[in-house]
């Protein structure tokens, strides 16, 4: 079941890849995208996977590097590390400090507040994009409806986070957030740096660094602060009963 569950998110992030790079791109940048929807899918599976989210995260960039983003097979195999480091960051960080990825909350009022911050937040988010998608080449009025449509989703997420950190399990949600900033970062630099300055050649010129660097990292932040959260918190009970979660790395 680990192996049909990894080819499978392997699939659905690399179609996810496409259209994200296609429809939200960092212009002048090839496959990278300013809101990278596939690492909601890699990132999740790799807190519950360990090792197989990661390889997803790593393939599905990988098919992405050779089409449609034209990258040769050497510039690609180097460049895709970025989603494997983002996908490894945080499944590191639960099973080096041995959190039990919890993400309910049961007391009281934010118990009722969260589900609903954090699904709402995640279904604007998810609006824009399909206005974005539709109809964003329009342009006015449809791109400031996606534009307010992906912050106001970004706002009720963190606002969800902050409530789960508050009374939920404070050693899941703590976990939980520092991973979701330290693998934007280090996914970043090491796919705007592989991008620009290091690889054999860097498809991209150096002066590129920034711009890449920085829609990577935010595209990153927004996505895993609303759409993996609410994939975390809804599946993760189901991937624990199902016998597929993984406290390990492989089994």
């Amino acid at each position: 079941m680990h192996i049909v569950t990894f080819v499978f998110a392997t699939a659905v992030a690399y179609v996810l890849a496409v259209v994200s790079s296609l429809i939200f791109p960092v212009l002048g940048a090839p496959g990278v995208s300013a809101l990278y929807v596939a690492a909601a899918v890699y990132v999740p599976l790799g807190v519950w996977m360990g090792a197989w989210g990661a390889l997803a995260g790593y393939f599905s960039c990988f098919f992405l590097g050779l089409y449609p983003s034209g990258y040769t097979v050497v510039q690609s195999l180097v460049w895709s590390f970025a989603d494997f480091l983002e996908a490894i960051v945080p499944a590191f960080l639960f099973r080096a400090l041995r959190v039990d990825p919890d993400f309910t909350v049961k007391r009281g009022w934010a118990a009722k507040l969260f589900p609903v911050l954090i699904s709402l937040g995640s279904i604007v988010l998810l609006l824009g994009i399909v206005v974005q998608v539709l109809w964003g080449s329009l342009g006015e009025p449809f791109t400031s409806i996606y534009v307010y449509s992906v912050y106001t989703g970004l706002a009720l997420a963190v606002l969800g986070l902050l409530v789960g950190l508050a009374v939920g399990n404070a050693k899941t949600w703590a976990t939980y957030i520092v991973g979701v900033v330290l693998t934007s970062f280090i996914s970043g630099l090491w796919g705007a740096g592989t991008l620009t300055l290091f690889n054999f050649p860097p498809p991209l010129p150096a002066a590129a660094f920034w711009p890449v660097f920085v829609g990577w990292v935010v595209g990153d932040l927004i996505v895993l602060s609303v759409l993996s959260t609410a994939l975390l918190v809804a599946l993760t009970p189901v991937f624990k009963r199902t016998g597929l979660y993984v406290e390990g790395w492989w089994a």
